[in-house]
């Protein structure tokens, strides 16, 4: 009668489980992305474990953050790029990640996915996670919470229709820096907020060597972690292959994030960005250089005279943040102190005039 009633007890509280609706649950792998033919090749890295995340509500996930939903298990990483996509380095970037046979989640700029919306596609179809990252990598903190907003909303539309489904509800604030309203904001929408663990800081070196051994170290301290890189660096690039096969050898297993529900994008934007990319398209089919356009993260402020794209194929100066990288950096506790920054010429970046046609530009969605 004892076993009968454990019995009872044990079938009570799945049960419970079952009817519960709880913040993630694990996928087949496969299920949720793109099946890839060296799926269970224990020579590549591979996806271990596809975890599904339910943002009904907001959530905060991974790193430091106060109440944020810890995923990983020791020995397992999540590989995140931001800034993207820039094709001369997000495609490298997921030949890489096809090599092993591994998935990453994408946290893509407005600007950037309207300058390469072919690029924004390619992600999407190799079964990567297709977040967002605002629309002009504005520093969230020190603007106000409609620009905030609209920064948001630009790019959740612009990306959605670059890649022809709506993003993944996953977001990742610029410098890591949010305030509560905006924050207050995300949970309104639904959305989750990605923090992380390792930060390669590949925006302070050249080094392909400074950005694997900067993550590396971290890790070997952390043993897990959502990792931090940026898809507009030739050496982060670079250094992935070696990396992710560090990884393997090491013995860390990827784990990739996707979301359980989907993001309801606002009408008025999604308006301005199919405007904005139609107007993108005609541009390149005009001038076929217009394709080679690039469009900083940090080149168009919301509110001035710059278009992100403009017809003619403007290039903008590029933001202060990418002109100093380090030429010898010195290792403090592990990790690349890049002390004696230089600046990298941006001539070619020049800020013109404004254009006659803004039909692309942060206009359109004001």
């Amino acid at each position: 009668m004892r076993y009968v009633s454990v019995y009872i007890l044990a079938f009570a509280s799945l049960l419970a489980l079952a009817m519960h609706d709880p913040l993630f649950a694990e996928v087949e792998v496969g299920a949720a992305v793109k099946p890839d033919a060296c799926i269970g090749d224990d020579t590549k890295l591979g996806v271990s474990r596809v975890v599904e995340i339910d943002t009904e509500g907001g959530v905060d996930v991974g790193g430091e953050k106060a109440g944020a939903k810890q995923f990983l298990n020791d020995g397992e990483v999540v590989l995140t790029f931001d800034d993207g996509p820039m094709k001369s380095v997000t495609g490298p970037i997921l030949k890489a990640l096809a090599d092993q046979c591994t998935k990453a989640t994408f946290f893509m700029v407005g600007q950037m996915a309207l300058a390469n919306p072919e690029m924004v596609k390619e992600v999407a179809a190799a079964g990567h996670t297709v977040g967002s990252h605002t629309w002009s990598h504005k520093n969230i903190h020190v603007i106000s919470l409609a620009k905030a907003q609209q920064e948001i909303e630009a790019a959740i539309s612009t990306v959605s229709k670059a890649k022809g489904t709506p993003v993944a509800p996953l977001f990742r604030f610029p410098y890591l820096n949010s305030t509560k309203q905006t924050e207050a904001y995300l949970r309104s929408r639904n959305i989750g907020a990605v923090w992380i663990d390792v930060d390669s800081k590949d925006y302070r070196t050249r080094s392909a060597k400074v950005v694997e051994q900067n993550i590396l170290s971290q890790l070997a301290k952390q043993k897990k972690g959502i990792i931090l890189m940026h898809d507009i660096h030739a050496w982060t690039a670079a250094q992935l292959p070696d990396l992710l096969k560090e990884l393997h050898d090491r013995g860390y297993k990827v784990v990739q994030f996707v979301p359980k529900g989907q993001i309801e994008t606002i009408a008025s934007y999604d308006a301005a960005a199919e405007k904005a990319l139609a107007a993108k398209a005609a541009a390149k089919a005009a001038n076929p250089m217009v394709s080679r356009s690039i469009v900083w993260p940090m080149s168009s402020i919301p509110g001035t005279d710059l278009a992100a794209v403009s017809p003619t194929g403007t290039r903008l100066r590029a933001g202060s943040r990418y002109k100093r990288v380090a030429t010898k950096p010195t290792i403090v506790d592990g990790v690349a102190d890049d002390s004696a920054p230089v600046k990298i010429p941006v001539s070619k970046y020049k800020k013109t005039a404004k254009p006659k046609d803004e039909t692309s530009s942060w206009g359109l969605f004001n």
